[in-house]
């Protein structure tokens, strides 16, 4: 088996592959989208892909976006490699992914990538499995749902509504989800100048918010939007959770449930037929409420490499 750098010879073989995995996880998951076409793979074409070759056919594949600037907020750059940047051939041996990866870590490292990412579908066990070996552990994740209220009853004394991205009165939940997300086991947030930056972005990023108000206080938010983190949250009839925080006084109250059904009555009437959210797989508050109503479909593993 030869690897080689992937390249637009590769391009037809590997979107093959690649509508095939997304195939298995419909199959697998049936609440996504089952009709969805797979973007270009041209910008995969960078030198960052490796490709597996046996007697002219592909086997299997590895490629990556270019390098991000300062991945996750740190000072550090990275690589990622989206869920539909990968493919095996039915018959490639196993173990193939680490190979691969063996091969693009050294592209990366090179590239000066100390973060390396990499989406998989949940039922690509065996590649998660080949990495986890390579010292990589999981995020996130994505998940997916169709647009069936839940039928819970709003709450009494709780109001559920619509309001402005960026409301003064939600300021100190947006506070609140920061600090949050500084604890363990996330460790995710940045210092308080980062932090005062995303406040500013509120207003005007492309998002929807929908909110819990307690005697006209807000006591839990969600906010959604468009798109999401890959290319199966672009297509119509799709919209994306993209921030949630409920203040920890009111938790187990059943405020959360009756808000995400609250938004997907609002989302069935104007037609919306898929509602996905992406989130911290290390974030137990959160994990365990989406996987309580979605379905999660890709998990991201994460390696960063040691330095001295």
């Amino acid at each position: 088996m030869q690897f080689e750098i992937f390249g637009s010879s590769h391009l037809e073989e590997a979107q093959a592959l690649a509508q095939k995995a997304y195939s298995a996880a419909c199959h697998q998951f049936p609440a996504l989208p089952q009709s969805v076409s797979l973007p270009s793979f041209a910008p995969l074409c960078n030198g960052l892909g490796i490709a597996a070759v046996e007697k002219g056919k592909l086997m299997g594949f590895l490629a990556a976006e270019d390098p991000i600037f300062r991945m996750f907020g740190t000072m550090e750059n990275g690589v990622f490699s989206p869920v539909h940047a990968h493919g095996l051939s039915p018959d490639a041996p196993e173990g193939l992914m680490q190979r691969l990866y063996q091969h693009c870590g050294a592209l990366w490292q090179k590239a000066g990538a100390l973060w390396h990412a990499v989406c998989l579908y949940e039922n690509e066990t065996a590649a998660a499995r080949g990495l986890i070996r390579y010292g990589f552990g999981q995020r996130c994740a994505d998940a997916v749902r169709t647009v069936l209220p839940l039928d819970i009853p709003p709450l009494p004394g709780i109001e559920y509504k619509e309001v402005t991205p960026g409301a003064e009165d939600l300021e100190e939940m947006h506070i609140g989800l920061w600090k949050h997300l500084l604890q363990s086991p996330c460790f995710l947030s940045g210092p308080d100048e980062a932090m005062h930056w995303w406040l500013s972005t509120l207003k005007t990023r492309p998002i929807r918010v929908f909110a819990a108000y307690m005697q006209g206080k807000p006591v839990a938010y969600m906010e959604v939007r468009s798109d999401g983190e890959n290319f199966i949250t672009h297509i119509p009839g799709m919209m994306n959770i993209c921030g949630a925080y409920c203040d920890p006084a009111f938790r187990g109250t059943g405020i959360s449930p009756a808000l995400l059904s609250f938004v997907l009555d609002k989302l069935q009437k104007e037609g919306i037929t898929h509602l996905g959210v992406d989130y911290e797989t290390m974030n137990p508050t959160a994990a365990g409420f989406w996987e309580k109503h979605f379905t999660p479909y890709t998990q991201s593993l994460v390696k960063h490499l040691d330095t001295l």
